[in-house]
């Protein structure tokens, strides 16, 4: 074979390689940007390395509301309204495409195993009387948050801290309630006329009358012209801390539970 074929032969080959490594390079500058991307607009609700906080987790192999690079585009730019997250505003079409391979990079990486032991955990959720005010699979209150999906929408720290210290990770927003789609959790104060305090959940409300459920399940209605006071407390929480009433291990073991909530039966 002559030199000109050789040479020629060589630099097809180079042509046809190059892209691929251009792409591959690309690809990988795309994540470390968007990494930071995401550190400046995201982790506060996602958490670090999307282990989830506020936000769900995003360090899974599939995204239940963008299962597609598409649809993790959309929901980016145009955010999920009534679940709280917001649409993420100036965003170059370079920078959408930085953010979106790095969320993209999360659910490949392998995710180390809970430190408690989710069997465990179910009995310390029983016999902490979690179901008095949570349900799981229909079973419980309704007091509380439905709990059938929270390991699915909520990160291990997030669980543990909403455990130890309630009102440091009140949900924001809206949440889901069977039967009813998505609802605020608001926490309200009211005080009668004659002194009388009722504290609860706010089940409904209009110009005239609020309804609400106190922790003993109790369901309340008062007109709001025969109250002293109505007092929303959205930094408050019904919910006890259970930092002094369960041992590390034992709370190990619940986020462990709580952690394998997914809602699959």
């Amino acid at each position: 074979m002559s030199t000109n074929r050789l040479c020629a032969g060589a630099l097809f080959l180079a042509l046809a390689v190059a892209p691929q490594r251009l792409n591959a390079a690309q690809a990988v500058s795309d994540v470390e940007q968007g990494k930071k991307l995401f550190q400046g607009l995201c982790v506060t609700c996602h958490g670090f390395d999307g282990t989830g906080g506020e936000g769900p987790p995003l360090n899974r192999p599939k995204l239940t509301s963008a299962p597609d690079e598409e649809s993790l585009r959309k929901v980016i730019s145009q955010g999920i309204p009534n679940r709280g997250m917001p649409r993420v505003r100036l965003l170059t079409e370079n920078e959408l495409r930085q953010l979106v391979s790095y969320v993209r990079s999360l659910g490949q990486v392998s995710q180390p195993a809970p430190r408690g032991n989710a069997q465990k955990g179910s009995e310390v959720y029983g016999n902490a009387g979690c179901a008095s005010c949570h349900i799981v699979n229909g079973q419980g209150g309704s007091l509380g948050p439905a709990l059938t999906e929270i390991g699915r929408l909520r990160g291990p720290q997030y669980l543990h801290q909403a455990v130890v210290d309630p009102a440091a990770v009140l949900p924001r927003g809206t949440l889901a309630v069977p039967g009813r789609g998505f609802t605020e959790f608001l926490p309200v104060l009211v005080i009668m006329r004659g002194g009388r305090e009722v504290r609860g959940v706010r089940i409904n409300e209009d110009v005239f009358t609020i309804q609400l459920r106190d922790m003993t399940n109790t369901f309340h209605s008062f007109r709001k012209s025969e109250v002293e006071t109505i007092r929303k407390e959205p930094d408050k929480s019904l919910m006890p801390s259970y930092a002094k009433r369960l041992n590390a291990r034992e709370l190990d073991d619940l986020v462990a539970f709580l952690s394998s909530l997914r809602g699959e039966l």
